[in-house]
């Protein structure tokens, strides 16, 4: 299982290198043949890399999203499923570098972590918690295209071929806030269950809170006047920021920090 997973992770990062590299050729020279790569290297990157959370499912018994490597895998998976999305429905292949060199990011430091599939332990052992965690990264991957599209959008780049930006922005902020919003409920309950309380006040607890809140903001005035354009393309580059705080800057400066369970 070791070495299949190691296999996969580097055939996952090496094909999306080959994405990120073809992707960014055609934007400049425009020829079919590499146009094809780049959208055939994407494919099969998410492919290889939702065959081995699909194995490990299997080996382990539960979904795999627990530990560095996993969640960002899965994070991943979000970040290249809602690009290929957008690809094939506005036109998105102007999106896939960016996207792409996201994705290798994430995996890069995801290697950093323990790749081996560890025990659950009891407090683990529920639907509720992989709710929770599940939709939380799938939410951060979502977040991350957004703020790429807003990247975009500040400097005046083409992020569709059918001029589909607004579009491609929203439905990463919808979708993303609603998985970020099941994963917050799915969190409280399952914070109940384990120690009585809906919530705590360690760091993790609360800035995952504030991230629902600047996001639910977000959404209010997306459709304000005085939001529109630049300003909506800031909030959504400051929230992923923000997402990236929570989920690895705190961990990073306060080691007591991080999460509950910790």
């Amino acid at each position: 299982m070791d070495n299949f997973t190691l296999l996969t992770h580097y055939a996952a990062m090496a094909l999306y290198t080959a994405a990120f590299t073809f992707a960014l050729v055609n934007l400049r020279v425009k020829v079919k043949i590499i146009d094809r790569l780049a959208t055939g290297a994407a494919l099969a990157g998410l492919f290889a890399q939702v065959l081995l959370l699909a194995v490990r499912w299997f080996v382990a018994g539960f979904l795999p999203v627990t530990g560095l490597f996993s969640t960002l895998h899965f994070l991943s998976i979000f970040v290249m499923g809602i690009t290929v999305y957008f690809l094939f429905r506005y036109g998105g292949k102007p999106l896939l570098p960016a996207s792409a060199l996201l994705a290798l990011i994430a995996l890069w430091k995801g290697g950093a972590g323990q790749m081996a599939l560890a025990p659950l332990t009891p407090a683990l052992d529920t639907p509720l918690f992989f709710l929770h965690v599940a939709t939380s990264f799938a939410a951060y991957g979502l977040f991350g295209v957004a703020a790429i599209v807003s990247v975009y959008r500040i400097a005046s780049l083409s992020a569709s071929e059918h001029g589909m930006e607004r579009r491609m922005l929203d439905e990463c902020l919808y979708l993303g806030y609603i998985l970020f919003s099941w994963c917050m409920i799915a969190g409280s309950l399952w914070a109940y269950l384990a120690w009585g309380s809906y919530f705590t006040w360690r760091l993790k607890g609360l800035w995952s809170t504030i991230l629902w809140f600047y996001y639910s903001g977000v959404l209010h005035v997306r459709n304000k006047p005085g939001w529109q354009g630049r300003p909506l393309d800031l909030l959504a580059i400051a929230g992923f920021a923000l997402t990236l705080f929570t989920f690895l800057g705190l961990s990073l400066i306060f080691d007591e920090a991080s999460h509950p369970l910790k």
